[in-house]
Order: C-alpha cells, then sequence, then structure tokens
C-alpha cells in the first residue's frame, strides 16, 4: 500500500513546492549564518574591548610601582610578587624603559629580553599614553593582548596621562594570553549557533507550513491543467481563498468551462463536416504543403483505388502515384490559385476519367491544398455511346438506303424491263426495306422503353408458357440450321413476376441471337431454375462466343462483336439493349458468361410469383 502523503495529493512529489522551500532554507541558512557571525564578531570585539578595559585599570594600579621602579627604586621583593600575580591570574606584567630596554618582566628574565621600543604597543602608547596590540608574543610563544602605560617624568599617582614636554620615564605593560578570551567566546558562538539554528529549525517549520499554504493550490490548478491537456474537460478548481491564487483557479475554471464549449462546438462542426465530406459523391483530399494527406474521403479511395485509410505521415504520391495529380498540384503551388485539370486511370483494366480541382487553403496556423476530384468515367462512357450511336444509326441507315437507291435507279434506266433481274432488283429492294422497318421498329421499341413511355405490366407468368410460344416461332430456323435444342427445367411451373409480352421479347431476342451466332449442328439449351427468390431463365449456345473485352460492352446499342456477321443475318445491334432495358424494368436482372469459340450463356432473373 502507498504511503500517504501527509501534505496533501503529490504535494510532496512537485518540483515547484521543493524549489520553494529550498530556495526559503538557503534564504533562512545564509540569513543565519550572517547574523550568527555578526553577532560572533560583535561579541567577540566587546570582550575585547571589556579586557582592554581592564588591562588598562592594571596598568594604571601597576604605574605608580613601575615609576618607582624605572627610577631605580625597586624594592627586592618586587619581581617576587609580580610572579605570584602572574600565577594567579595569568596576566604578564613588564616594565619598560624610556629606551626599549626592559626592566623587568613576571614571565622571563629582563636581561635576557630584546628590545622592546618597536612593539606595537610600546610605539603607540608613546604617541598616545595607551597602547594596545593583539600579536603572537616572540618570548613566550603564545597569542597575547598588550596594553601598555606611558609613564613621564614626574608621574604621580592620580595622573591620568601624561604631561606635554615631559621626558618619558618609561612603559608599564600588561599582557593576557587570548586562550583565556577564547573559552569565553566558544561559550558565546555555541549560544550563537544554538539560538541561530533553532531560529532556523522554526523558521523552517514555518517556511515548510507556507510553502503548503501556497504550493498547494498551486498543484490542483496543475492537475487542473493536465486534465484539460488530457481531454477532462469536466476538470475544475476547488476556489477557497480570494487573493491572487484564487483568481487564478476562478480563471482556470472559466478557461476549462469555455474550453470545452469550444471543444464541443468544433467537435460537432468537425463530425458534421467529416459527415458531409464522407456522403460527398466526389473525392475530396486535403494534403498539407509537403504533400503529406491530411484527410481523404471514401469516394477519393474508391476513385483512386486507396484500400485502406492513408497512415499520418504519408504523403499522397506513395498512396496514388498519379503523375496528372502532381502536375495540377505543382501547378497551385506556383499560382497561388485555383487550378482544374482532367484525368485518365486505367487501373485493372478499366478505365477510369475524372476531373480535378486543386485549391489552396490556409488556416489554423497551417497551409495546404484541398483536391476536389468529380468522378466523369459515365458521362465519357455515354458521350462515347451517343456518338457511336449517331454513327451506327447513320451507317446503318446509310447501306440500305443506298442499295435501295441504286436498285431504283437502275430499275428506272432500263431494267424495269428485264424479265430476268427485274424481279431480283425488287427483292432486294424489298430486303433492304424490311431491314430499315425492322431497325427503325427496333429504335422505336428502345426509345419507348428508355424514355418510361411503354407500360410495362407486373403479373404472375409461368417462364414455360413463353418459352412454348417463342419455340414455334423460331423452330424453323432451328431446323434450317440442323441445331439441336435442349429444353432443362420444364417439368415444374417457374411463376415470376413480369410482363408477358416483355417477356417474349427478351427471350426471343435471346433465342435469336443463339440461332445466328452459332454454326450448323451446334446446339442450344434452354434451362429454367429458380434460386436465391428469383427464377432465371438460361439460354446457352455453343457458337463464336464473345471476347472477354467485349462483355462490358455487349448490351450497348448497335455494338457487334462481328459486325459482318450480324448484318449478314440481319441484326439490327439493338437486341441485347432492348433485353437489358426490359429486364431492369422487370426488377429484374441479366447477366452474360462466354469463352470464345466455345460459347455463351444469357441468364435472365426476375422475381418469383
Amino acid at each position: 500500500m502507498a504511503a500517504r502523503d501527509p501534505f496533501g495529493p503529490g504535494l510532496l512529489r512537485s518540483r515547484f513546492f521543493w524549489n520553494l522551500l529550498a530556495s526559503y532554507a538557503a534564504l533562512l541558512l545564509v540569513t543565519g549564518v550572517l547574523v550568527g557571525w555578526q553577532v560572533q564578531s560583535r561579541l567577540e570585539a566587546s570582550l575585547l574591548r571589556d579586557l582592554q578595559e581592564t588591562l588598562r585599570r592594571d596598568c594604571e594600579m601597576l604605574a605608580p610601582l613601575a615609576s618607582e621602579a624605572l627610577r631605580g627604586d625597586v624594592p627586592a621583593s618586587l619581581a617576587g610578587e609580580l610572579q605570584r600575580l602572574s600565577r594567579a591570574t595569568g596576566m604578564r606584567t613588564t616594565f619598560v624603559a624610556a629606551d626599549g630596554r626592559v626592566a623587568l618582566d613576571s614571565s622571563e628574565d629582563a636581561r635576557a629580553m630584546d628590545d622592546h621600543s618597536s612593539r606595537p604597543e610600546i610605539v603607540q602608547a608613546r604617541a598616545e599614553t595607551f597602547g594596545g596590540a593583539r600579536r603572537r608574543s616572540h618570548t613566550v610563544g603564545l597569542d597575547m593582548l598588550y596594553v601598555a602605560r606611558r609613564l613621564d617624568e614626574g608621574y604621580s599617582e592620580g595622573d591620568s596621562e601624561g604631561s606635554e614636554g615631559k621626558r618619558v620615564l618609561g612603559f608599564v605593560r600588561v599582557a593576557l594570553p587570548v586562550s583565556q578570551i577564547e573559552g569565553q567566546l566558544a561559550s558565546a558562538r555555541r549560544s550563537v549557533v544554538l539560538g541561530t539554528g533553532a531560529g532556523v529549525l522554526l523558521a523552517l517549520v514555518l517556511g515548510l507550513v507556507l510553502s503548503q499554504h501556497f504550493v498547494r493550490p498551486i498543484a490542483a490548478m496543475k492537475r487542473t491543467a493536465q486534465d484539460l491537456l488530457a481531454g477532462r474537460y469536466d476538470s475544475r478548481v476547488r476556489v477557497t481563498r480570494r487573493d491572487e491564487l484564487g483568481l487564478l483557479g476562478e480563471t482556470l475554471n472559466a478557461l476549462g468551462a469555455e474550453t470545452t464549449r469550444r471543444i464541443a462546438a468544433l467537435s460537432q462542426e468537425d463530425a458534421q463536416l467529416r459527415a458531409v465530406l464522407a456522403g460527398m459523391i466526389e473525392g475530396v483530399v486535403a494534403v498539407d504543403e509537403a504533400d503529406r494527406v491530411a484527410f481523404m474521403n471514401e469516394a477519393a479511395r474508391e476513385l483512386l483505388q486507396v484500400a485502406e485509410p492513408a497512415p499520418e505521415g504519408l504523403t499522397l504520391w506513395k498512396l496514388a502515384p498519379v503523375r496528372e495529380l502532381e502536375g495540377l498540384l505543382g501547378r497551385a503551388r506556383t499560382s497561388a490559385a485555383p487550378e482544374r485539370s482532367e484525368v485518365e486511370l486505367f487501373r485493372g483494366g478499366k478505365e477510369r476519367v475524372f476531373q480535378a480541382h486543386a485549391s489552396p487553403f490556409q488556416g489554423g496556423g497551417k497551409a495546404g491544398f484541398v483536391l476536389v476530384l468529380h468522378d466523369i468515367t459515365e458521362l465519357r462512357r455515354l458521350e462515347r455511346v451517343r456518338r457511336d450511336f449517331v454513327a451506327n444509326v447513320s451507317h446503318e441507315l446509310k447501306t440500305p438506303l443506298t442499295s435501295i437507291q441504286g436498285f431504283v435507279e437502275t430499275l428506272l434506266s432500263g431494267a424495269l424491263e428485264d424479265k430476268q433481274n427485274n424481279v431480283r432488283f425488287l427483292k432486294t429492294i424489298e430486303a433492304n426495306v424490311k431491314r430499315l422497318t425492322s431497325l427503325v421498329t427496333d429504335l422505336l421499341s428502345l426509345a419507348r422503353i428508355e424514355s418510361g413511355a411503354l407500360e410495362v405490366e407486373s403479373a404472375v407468368v409461368d417462364w414455360r408458357d413463353v418459352l412454348e410460344q417463342v419455340l414455334r416461332l423460331r423452330e424453323p430456323a432451328l431446323l434450317a440450321k440442323e441445331l439441336r435444342l435442349e429444353v432443362r427445367g420444364r417439368e415444374r411451373p417457374l411463376r415470376v413476376r413480369g410482363d408477358r409480352e416483355a417477356m417474349t421479347q427478351v427471350l426471343d431476342n435471346l433465342l435469336d441471337n443463339a440461332v445466328q451466332y452459332t454454326p450448323g449442328r451446334g446446339r442450344v439449351v434452354v434451362s429454367l431454375a429458380s434460386r436465391d427468390g428469383r427464377g432465371s431463365i438460361a439460354v446457352e449456345d455453343t457458337g463464336i462466343g464473345i471476347p472477354s473485352a467485349d462483355l462490358d460492352r455487349i448490351f450497348e446499342r448497335f455494338y457487334r462483336v462481328d459486325k459482318a456477321r450480324s448484318r449478314a443475318a440481319g441484326g439490327t445491334g439493338l437486341g441485347l439493349s432492348i433485353v437489358k432495358n426490359l429486364v431492369l424494368r422487370m426488377q429484374g436482372e441479366v447477366t452474360v458468361s462466354s469463352v470464345e469459340g466455345q460459347g455463351s450463356t444469357f441468364t435472365v432473373l426476375l422475381p418469383l410469383g
């Protein structure tokens, strides 16, 4: 179980808390050290002043005795008294003559001591009556505090200062080892350190409480900011104070509420925009300045044949290497204006044609381009069908009309009296007229079907009845080419919903094609069956078959696989187009499968009745 944070959730892990506390502690320590050092310095100076004042008083007390001694009136017992005093108090006493010679010393033999006229305290006393110095004694080898008193001629007890113009008699000097005051200084230093330490410790405890007081709301605001950054927009700071930190917390709460509102609005707008773009039939691709894909809708993926959503950071050219699009974006980038182009793609054996519009955009601090791809494949196909239809109609009409015109002119030129050829010419004219009639009839039928003018009823019809009727019509043609006919599945009724006349026309066209394109002694098979809730009738032949490249266009108007053979057979090229349109009007479906040189199978599916 994790230890509970006694200072609040996550406070001990707050870097700001420790920085603040460390700064406060460092300030306290520096202040404590400076204050302690100042107190110690002042205490030491005070002790030294007190000691110097004591030594000055001692000098004053010894001055009369020193004057007598320096004049030559030295009692025999004086040296012994000074030594006893030195042992009792630790104070060293020295009488120095005016020329610097030591007359008497309580610690050393005066005769062995060197000249003292250059000692700092003596030099100062010579000039100012009293002199003091703290230095190491060359005689005793200790740090000493010295105080010297100048003695003038005519000095008497009670004189505190020498008189101007008097001759210097000598000096009385007293000294104490500094070690005697070190104990007092050490005791004072301990008191200062303990007092300063206690004060710093107390201040640290107070600083800890104050740091907690300031850092806790900051830590709470940090957690709230992190929650907002992570998307938890309902996170708020609990405001319990009215100072600047409380105002900052209220501002953060207001910012969170406003962010929540704006994010919700932006999310709704983004969802609506993505839904609109995803539902568009036009392909939409957004790329940045480096051509990395930022958005691609389903229509664009289908047009460019991109299997999956684009991974982040992938360029458009790795997903769809289309040179025309790359050039279009290059022109839009150069001109900084919308550009358009028509692009043709050949993928998987199929042609796709679309118009591409590239427009620059800039928003949110980013720039890029939007590609709008409009699929015009079907439009181009319809235009091609229209052109082919006009050309085919013109050709189909021109051929019989030219033949009719030629034979009519021949007959009018005298061939009408030619008993051997006039009948043959008239039969040729009659055949071309029938061909024109059939062509116009099929065109009118197809036009009525496509325009919706032809009414197609929906009734329950048995495919067997329609099949029997069509077989009676096509039986002579089957016999003439010695084709073997097989009918499968006629044992059971196959009732579907459709229009009897339309079903008859559909089956008649399919059987007519099977007979025309199947060589003599071939085989035609008609199969009846039901599957998946629909009734099917399939017409299979062993004819010339259809190349795979022509399967997609076999139901177009005037489209023929073998044009010469079709015309020779009297076909108009409209039969399969009529079949497809009639089946679609009956809510059905027609399919074809074929192998070139082996035959074809046409299957019509209608809803079961």
